[in-house]
């Protein structure tokens, strides 16, 4: 596979990544390393959301459901078109535990208008782990 980055930086949100708390001074910053590459055959689009370690605020994990659905509106990103991975790399060892992939099954709007995502987590599949392993020796981890 061959892929074009289009953004490769910290990104950061407040709180659970609402559009509510997105200018609320009193939440905390929280941030991850946010890699859009465009898949070259297909109209793919791999979002890898790499963490940051300790002291990084609310992890990507748990505010995922409002972080991706604001991601494909900043970037013009057709969420159907869509692979998104979180990456540790404190997981050094084990594919398993370092690549997760995020699996959107809908996206809907919560009951205060933020639109939110419905997903489940997979282990990364073995191909899929050995291309992300490749592409981010390529593209660094910042």
């Amino acid at each position: 596979m061959y892929f074009k980055i289009t953004h490769s930086a910290i990104y950061n949100w407040k709180g659970s990544g609402t559009e509510r708390e997105r200018n609320d001074p009193s939440l905390m910053d929280s941030f991850c390393h946010l890699i859009i590459a465009h898949e070259a055959t297909t109209e793919d689009s791999w979002v890898l959301l790499i963490d940051q370690g300790d002291d990084t605020g609310i992890s990507a994990t748990n505010c995922i459901e409002y972080i991706i659905p604001r991601i494909c509106e900043e970037f013009s990103l057709e969420i159907s078109n869509l692979r998104a991975f979180e990456v540790w790399p404190h997981h050094k060892y084990d594919p398993k535990l370092k690549y997760t992939e995020i699996v959107i099954s809908d996206v809907k709007f919560d009951a205060d208008g933020d639109r939110g995502l419905r997903n489940s987590w997979k282990p990364v599949e073995k191909q899929d782990a050995g291309i992300l392993e490749q592409s981010l020796k390529r593209w660094g981890i910042k």
